[in-house]
């Protein structure tokens, strides 16, 4: 059976913002790797069971990281969504993949957000916050956003109103 995609997809510039989200935290993780090892060898048990631990954790680490690298093409074909007058849809994940339809009745609020990653690339991310949680969707072309917020708080009031 086919997965229904959705029809509107991020720009491609959202690959290079996953790309340094990843480094950084693999940087991360590297580093309290690093300072680890640090420790063992400061108090003298790098050795026995406690090295094999170390390399353990470095190639497990380097098969994480290359694994992430190598998916983010996969995971951009299923990233979407799509507006309709009733709902909105939010399309995820690359191996287990879902869709999460919000009705607009219930959005109770619209945010823009924009981090030092995407505003490097000039994208922005829309925060639809419901009672219950939020929704983000995280890699829109900055004046898109703005249109695409906008829409949506149009919608969110017509849809209020036939209520």
């Amino acid at each position: 059976m086919e997965y229904p995609l959705l029809p509107k997809q991020m720009p491609q510039l959202i690959k290079a913002v996953w790309r340094k989200n990843h480094y950084v935290t693999m940087g991360i993780f590297f580093l309290l790797g690093v300072a680890g090892t640090a420790a063992l060898v400061w108090f003298d048990q790098f050795k026995g069971i406690f090295s094999w631990f170390v390399i353990a954790y470095f190639v497990i680490l380097g098969l994480i990281f290359a694994l992430v690298m190598a998916l983010i093409p996969y995971r951009y074909t299923f990233h979407r969504y799509e507006i309709t007058t009733e709902d909105i849809a939010f399309q995820k994940g690359f191996i287990f993949r879902s869709i999460t339809y919000v009705p607009l009745n219930r959005i109770q609020h619209v945010e823009t957000e924009q981090g030092p990653f995407l505003r490097q690339e000039n994208l922005m991310e829309i925060v639809i916050h419901t009672a219950a949680t939020s929704h983000h969707l995280a890699g829109l072309d900055m004046q898109e956003a703005m249109a695409l917020r906008q829409q949506i708080i149009e919608l969110v009031k017509a849809a209020k109103e036939d209520v």
